[in-house]
């Protein structure tokens, strides 16, 4: 179930025999409640995520039970870590345990105030200081090492999301950060080992994740996102939010370069009230203004990287505002670097109902999707070891 701001996207699998996930319903309803990516006004979220419950129950009870919802929240942080531990047999063969035990001693580190661990996503191995090592099990060495991604989250923001879900009847099974999820449905294996940048443009937050020779180097969310754009074109027209968000969807895009000076957009369409017209040039340079702020947002962040990043799989955009025209050519000339729409790859997805299909062949579908294929192998390294087990530790321990 992808939480958004304005929307909450969700979609019910069944697991098959032959390992791929068969699509039991699929659907979207309006979200309230939720401001950058936080329950902010539990009274609506409640109101609207009951809606969703009720949409599950239809599928059956089953489909209430094992939820894996995002976390979109800018108070996520992602820092790098390190485990060191012996190996434990006298023969010096590498086993699962001391996998465990080198990926735990990596999450021992000292969490600020009311933080608590997302996830604990493996980068690579050291075997005797010879890195860069996938997976050490059966290789022989005196020492295991690991560096891994430690994603933390600020545990209010989650209380209350648990809490939230719990409230309407549905059981949180894990939650991903945004990013994260969206990564695991839109990029292939090769633009990982490339080197790559998704970035989902939400309606609230704009977030991104970076990889660089297949490994995970850094994610963030940012507090400005395609929300923010309706609103400032509801200032600059001086309208109603509604009637902004229409004209963005209608006529909004990303740059100014094809936009023709002299076409214009009667208000009095939208808004009874007016009599003015406006060109579509105008609303072209409301909406660049904002997105080169996100933008620059994000260069800050690669060029605060401890080492020079090049991207040659480039930047790949995914949610709504991806398919805002304009933004893949606004992207390249800001990133300087090959740009293209990411739609989730659905060959593990068994899809028997055409609208299922259309719904989730679309970018805004990379969470959702992302979040099946999470929940389908929550059992390998890239989730915090233990699976299940930890999550219902956790949200026990959230729960009052």
């Amino acid at each position: 179930m992808d939480v958004g701001s304005s929307t909450v996207r969700a979609v019910v699998v069944e697991n098959t025999r032959d390992g791929t996930f068969l699509v039991r319903h699929a659907f979207t309803r309006p979200m309230a409640g939720f401001r950058r990516g936080v329950m902010v006004d539990v009274e609506d979220a409640t109101h609207a995520l009951r809606e969703v419950a009720l949409e599950l129950k239809k599928v059956g009870r089953r489909a209430m039970t094992n939820v894996f919802v995002n976390v979109a929240s800018e108070h996520v942080r992602a820092r790098l870590s390190r485990g060191i531990v012996a190996v434990a047999r006298a023969d010096q063969e590498i086993q699962d345990e001391d996998i465990e035990r080198v990926i735990e001693a990596s999450r021992a580190l000292k969490l600020p105030p009311n933080a608590t661990v997302l996830h604990s996503i493996v980068r690579e191995y050291f075997v005797d200081d010879v890195g860069d090592i996938a997976d050490p099990l059966g290789m022989n060495g005196s020492r295991l090492e690991v560096s891994t991604l430690v994603v933390e989250a600020f545990a209010p923001h989650v209380n209350l999301l648990v809490k939230g879900l719990d409230r309407v009847g549905l059981k949180v099974g894990g939650l991903i950060f945004n990013p994260l999820a969206a990564a695991k449905s839109a990029l292939s294996k090769r633009q990982r080992e490339l080197g790559c940048i998704l970035i989902d443009f939400g309606m609230g937050t704009t977030s991104f994740v970076m990889y660089d020779e297949g490994k995970v180097t850094h994610m963030k969310s940012v507090p400005v996102g395609m929300g923010h754009v309706t609103n400032d074109i509801a200032v600059g027209l001086r309208t109603s939010i509604d009637v902004a968000e229409r004209l963005k969807l209608e006529f909004g895009a990303a740059t100014t370069r094809d936009v023709n000076r002299r076409e214009t957009i009667p208000l009095h369409d939208y808004d009874p009230s007016s009599d003015r017209e406006v060109t579509k040039r105008f609303l072209a340079e409301i909406v660049e203004v904002r997105l080169e702020e996100i933008l620059g947002l994000i260069k800050a962040e690669i060029r605060g990287m401890e080492r020079s990043l090049e991207f040659p799989g480039g930047a790949v955009l995914v949610g709504g505002g991806a398919k805002l025209p304009g933004l893949p050519a606004l992207v390249r000339a800001e990133l300087k670097m090959p740009v293209q729409i990411g739609i989730p790859y659905l060959d593990d997805f068994v899809i028997e109902n055409s609208a299922y299909r259309e719904l989730l062949e679309d970018p805004r579908a990379a969470t959702v999707t992302g979040l099946v294929l999470w929940g389908g192998s929550e059992r390998e390294k890239e989730i915090v070891p233990g699976g299940g087990a930890w999550w219902r530790k956790l949200i026990g321990y959230l729960k009052p």
